[in-house]
């Protein structure tokens, strides 16, 4: 059974987080979650394309049972952007809207420990693509817990990026348990990775440090695919150039 317009509006808003971000793709309309079944529309592009785009938005929106305020949208003009500016005047507002999330307990999710994230891997989800093709996509999210209720409060990846900032997007840990088959007495041995996205520049002296006179004492460098050492990977991590460092805990006892 094919989805409908209605289908898809409706996935998008009930997965939308209160205070969340709405940019329908091409349409220069930009609206946020403000209630259970509301949204406002906060800025519309300047132009004949986005007011018509308005228009059949609003009808989509309320024909799925949601309201949608307009009263306060605000007419922008980004024809005199390049695509560059107008990808980072997006790019701010979306960071600015992130800074208002809150946990149920009012802690803003800015404050939340970020850095302790763990990435999960939540299966595969049939999507529909604009050729009316049917594909599975991998579905993943970020799960964080709050430092005051300590509620767990999972993320969707984009809007962890938002809140972590680019850093968190280019490092990525995680840790493996293997038997310790040399000596049973410890059980199992722990070692947790990290792996780190190489620029071009640090691509360029990794490799003339490991090709010339160095002493070996550089870190490991791979090109990552869908898993490493047995561990599946997120997908942004995947198709990169990093760096490995690892550490090695010897953790239980077998009785």
């Amino acid at each position: 059974m094919n989805e409908t317009p209605e289908d898809n509006a409706l996935t998008i808003l009930e997965r939308l987080r209160e205070g969340g971000l709405w940019q329908p793709a091409g349409l220069g309309l930009s609206y946020i979650r403000t209630g259970e079944k509301s949204i406002s529309l906060i800025t519309q592009e300047n132009n004949p394309t986005s007011a018509q785009a308005r228009i059949r938005m609003r009808l989509l929106i309320e024909g799925v049972g949601w309201q949608v305020d307009e009263s306060e949208a605000q007419l922008t003009d980004v024809q005199h952007l390049s695509p560059q500016q107008q990808h980072m005047q997006e790019m701010m507002m979306r960071q600015e809207m992130a800074q208002n999330w809150k946990c149920n307990c009012g802690t803003p999710l800015s404050a939340f420990p970020l850095e302790k994230a763990r990435w999960n891997f939540d299966g595969q989800e049939e999507m529909i693509l604009p050729t009316g093709e049917k594909e599975l996509v991998e579905q993943w999210s970020v799960i964080t817990q709050c430092p005051v209720c300590e509620t767990i409060v999972p993320l969707e990846p984009y809007d962890y990026g938002l809140l972590a900032g680019d850093d968190a997007m280019t490092t990525y840990s995680f840790r493996t348990s293997i038997p310790e088959s040399r000596q049973p007495s410890i059980g199992h041995i722990e070692k947790e990775y990290t792996l780190t996205a190489l620029s071009r520049p640090e691509i360029i002296a990794f490799m003339d440090m490991n090709n010339g006179d160095a002493d070996g004492d550089a870190p490991d460098m791979f090109v990552t695919g869908t898993f490493y050492n047995g561990h599946m990977l997120p997908p942004h991590v995947r198709g990169a150039v990093v760096s490995v460092t690892e550490w090695q805990i010897a953790t239980g006892e077998e009785e």
